[in-house]
């Protein structure tokens, strides 16, 4: 008759979750291949759980299954981590699953782990560690623009600002600072309206994604007149602009212009009273801090010339 060998853990390793579960607040950080074994023997496979900088800080969880994708089961079973025993089939206790808590007993980088296992042809296991991701509970302003300095409230972010990302859509930004649970950024000032997905990554760990809205950068697309004395109104069409009066800043070279009314499309100002004449005197739209990057013109000038088409530079 064959004897297996069964092995003695130590309490402290005993610790184990009771459920196979694990919550939203919790990702995949690295997982086994499947390990398969053949009749009538035993078979090992060794591997790491690799931990980067500021991930050991982390709650860590370590997931067995048995029978992965509908395949026979394991039969017996014994686990080393860091070279000293961890779990056996034990565990399972009747079940397919079994999860223990890894938290705080890892160092950052490599920490090996060997599976040892036993079942019939095709018994399929595998592992997977799974570690707290990011949480977002706020974030502020939002609407946000490039101007903004925004905070985002949540929890399980680091002290450490080199090790935090912020996405929002494709493109991301580093913080300006951060904590345990808040982080400080600027938008990236090339960012268009839209509404998007923000998403923190701590050490390389992503939250879920909060949808966020940027706001319009202006774009001026025409001026109705060409020409105008000061004092004249002039409207300016485009978009991004706000319908908030005050939001909204025109200038005439460096000569700000009273905005008399405003929408999202169509600001309306004066001329301000200046010198003249002056030739190709540019109009910059700022709205909530940010700049039009179109070029528009006007000259400054006794007479009232209207603007029929004229493209914009």
């Amino acid at each position: 008759m064959k004897t297996r060998a069964i092995l003695v853990l130590p309490l402290f390793f005993m610790a184990c979750c009771p459920t196979s579960a694990v919550g939203e607040n919790m990702a995949v950080l690295q997982e086994s291949k499947p390990l398969v074994t053949r009749a009538g023997a035993w078979h090992t496979w060794n591997d790491h759980i690799h931990l980067k900088a500021g991930q050991d800080k982390r709650s860590l969880s370590l997931i067995f299954t048995n029978g992965v994708d509908g395949r026979p089961k394991f039969t017996d079973l014994a686990v080393e981590l860091n070279r000293k025993p961890f779990a056996t089939f034990k565990n399972f206790s009747g079940g397919d699953k079994f999860t223990l808590d890894l938290t705080g007993q890892l160092s950052t980088g490599n920490t090996p782990i060997m599976v040892k296992g036993f079942g019939p042809s095709g018994a399929r296991l595998n592992w997977k560690v799974f570690i707290s991701r990011p949480e977002i509970s706020e974030v502020k302003p939002d609407p946000m623009s490039a101007v903004d300095k925004v905070t985002i409230l949540g929890k399980n972010f680091s002290e450490r600002p080199e090790q935090v990302k912020v996405y929002i859509g494709k493109k991301h930004v580093k913080p300006l600072n951060s904590t345990e649970g808040k982080i400080e950024f600027m938008p990236l000032a090339l960012q268009e309206s839209s509404s998007t997905n923000l998403i923190v990554a701590v050490s390389e760990v992503k939250s879920a994604p909060v949808r966020v809205t940027m706001r319009s950068l202006p774009h001026i697309k025409r001026i109705n007149l060409l020409a105008a004395p000061p004092e004249h109104p002039v409207i300016i069409s485009g978009s991004g602009f706000s319908p908030v009066v005050a939001e909204n800043v025109v200038t005439f070279g460096k000569i700000k212009a009273h905005v008399i009314s405003a929408t999202e499309s169509s600001i309306t100002c004066i001329i301000p009273n200046m010198h003249f004449p002056k030739w190709h005197v540019p109009i910059v739209v700022t709205t909530n801090g940010i700049h039009s990057k179109e070029r528009a013109y006007i000259h400054v000038d006794v007479r009232l010339i209207e603007n029929e088409g004229v493209p914009m530079r």
